[in-house]
C-alpha cells in the first residue's frame, strides 16, 4: 500500500505484517507542531508524549520511529483556520494529538522537500527541508540529525537504505532497516 501524509512524507511499501505502529503518544503539548515523518521518541520526561529524536539517536521499535498522526486529515468544524486547510497542513501533526511510532524493517518511505509558496488568498506556506539530499544516492544509509534525514556512514544511526533518490526534484526513498 502507498499512502502520502502531505507534500513532504509518505509510505511506498507498508505491509502492516513487518510496519509497527507502536502506540499512541501524543504530540508535544507545546510550541512549534512537528512534520510527520521527523523522528521522535518517547518523552521520558512527560509520561504519554513524544519528544524529536536528537541527533544521531538510533531506531529502537517501541521507542524511537518516525512519526505519523493518521486522523491529521480530520478537520474540526471548530478549528480557527478550518477553511484554510490544504495539502499542506496534511503533513503537520497537530500538537496535543495522539500519534504513533513507525518502525519495522522493509517498511519503505519517501521525503521530499518543498518550497515556499504564497496561496492565492495571501496565506504563506513555508519552505519544508524533511532531508538533506547532499551526498546521497542509492544504497546509502539515512540517520536522523535532530533536525533532517542526512547521509550517515556510522550504522548505529542509519535508520533506513535509500532505494530512489531525485536530487533534482529533492526526493528520496528508503526501506527502514528496524
Amino acid at each position: 500500500m502507498a499512502s502520502d501524509y502531505g507534500l513532504n512524507f509518505g509510505f511506498r511499501r507498508s505491509d502492516e505484517s513487518v510496519r509497527v505502529s507502536e502506540g499512541r503518544f501524543k504530540t508535544p503539548a507545546t510550541g512549534s507542531a512537528l512534520l510527520i515523518g521527523t523522528a521522535v521518541q518517547v518523552d521520558p520526561s512527560s509520561t504519554g508524549y513524544l519528544k524529536v529524536c536528537a541527533s544521531a539517536a538510533p531506531i529502537v521499535p517501541g521507542f524511537a520511529g518516525i512519526l505519523v498522526q493518521e486522523e491529521a486529515h480530520w478537520g474540526s468544524i471548530y478549528a480557527a483556520d478550518v477553511a484554510n486547510h490544504d495539502s499542506y497542513n496534511l503533513g503537520v501533526a497537530k500538537l496535543n494529538q495522539l500519534s504513533v511510532i513507525t518502525t519495522g524493517a522493509g517498511t519503505k518511505v519517501w521525503f521530499k522537500n518543498t518550497t515556499g509558496s504564497t496561496r492565492a488568498d495571501g496565506r504563506v506556506v513555508p519552505t519544508v527541508t524533511i532531508w538533506t539530499p547532499t551526498g546521497v544516492a542509492v544504497g546509502d544509509s539515512l540517520g536522523w540529525n535532530g533536525t533532517t534525514w542526512v547521509k550517515v556512514t556510522d550504522l548505529t544511526t542509519a535508520w533506513m537504505t535509500v532505494t530512489a533518490v531525485n536530487t533534482a526534484t529533492a526526493y528520496v526513498e528508503g526501506v527502514l532497516t528496524k
